[in-house]
């Protein structure tokens, strides 16, 4: 389901408030200041009896704090594209730094630019912009690949590579480079090394794609390594707030990860 936020619109507030207090992200208290009786269905309860008007100015509060500020817009691209290419890259980096068993350690990420719902546009970040961007509870998990599922992974990236249409266009990815020759992949390294499909290897994925969606049933059945049990959306958030915090601006680049010769 599609969750769409526009929390500059007072009338929007009760969205937000009912999204915003499943997620762990952030600790909107409600069990102290809301006493509702139990009811057997969310149908029985009147929502006109609780007031909001509290609620709506802390979720206001916290949707437009700026937690950074990015130096370019971020788009969505095929073959890559520089809002895929910097979510993929900070969600490994991100994990890659709370792993402690080496066994866990991802060789690379693999996203899909359906999922991302918004472009990051260039100035103030605010976390409600993140949001707009990932709507989605999307969990990050790690799962095990072997040389047969990774060559139908990489067929289905080059294959998404060529598509025109912008929401199924381009498979974002880091830790990946590949390079595509007409219709076949001439040359591919995972994380650094020239690819091997007597290898196994670990995707960096969420629980969404590695449960079939997309397109992508081949990771359906792989092994899974480890569940992060975070949020793609609060890494994202986390992520952007502490290089912020280190007076880093946001940028991303087109480094020709995925390469076409036509």
């Amino acid at each position: 389901m599609r969750a769409v936020f526009k929390y500059k619109n007072s009338g929007y507030y009760v969205i937000l408030f009912i999204l915003l207090i499943s997620c762990k992200g952030y600790n909107i208290a409600i069990s102290d200041t809301l006493n509702i009786k139990a009811k057997n269905s969310i149908e029985e309860y009147n929502f006109n009896e609780i007031n909001l008007s509290n609620y709506r100015d802390s979720i206001s509060f916290e949707m437009n704090k700026i937690i950074n500020y990015s130096d370019v817009n971020m788009n969505v691209g095929c073959p890559e594209g520089l809002l895929g290419n910097f979510i993929t890259d900070l969600s490994l980096l991100y994990i890659k730094k709370q792993i402690k068993n080496n066994a866990h350690i991802p060789d690379f990420c693999v996203l899909n630019n359906g999922g991302f719902r918004n472009s990051l546009n260039k100035g103030p970040v605010k976390i409600g912009d993140i949001y707009e961007i990932m709507p989605f509870d999307n969990y990050l998990v790690i799962l095990e690949l072997d040389g047969n599922k990774m060559e139908k992974l990489l067929e289905y990236v080059k294959e998404r590579s060529f598509y025109n249409s912008s929401r199924k266009s381009g498979v974002p990815l880091s830790g990946i480079r590949m390079k595509i020759s007409g219709d076949k992949i001439s040359r591919c390294f995972i994380n650094v090394k020239e690819f091997n499909s007597n290898n196994k290897y670990k995707i960096l994925t969420t629980n969404y794609l590695a449960n079939g969606g997309d397109g992508m049933n081949f990771l359906k059945d792989c092994p899974l390594i480890w569940n992060t049990q975070l949020l793609l959306r609060d890494v994202m958030i986390d992520y952007i707030r502490k290089i912020g915090d280190n007076n880093i601006n946001l940028n991303a680049e087109l480094d020709g990860r995925i390469q076409i010769n036509q």
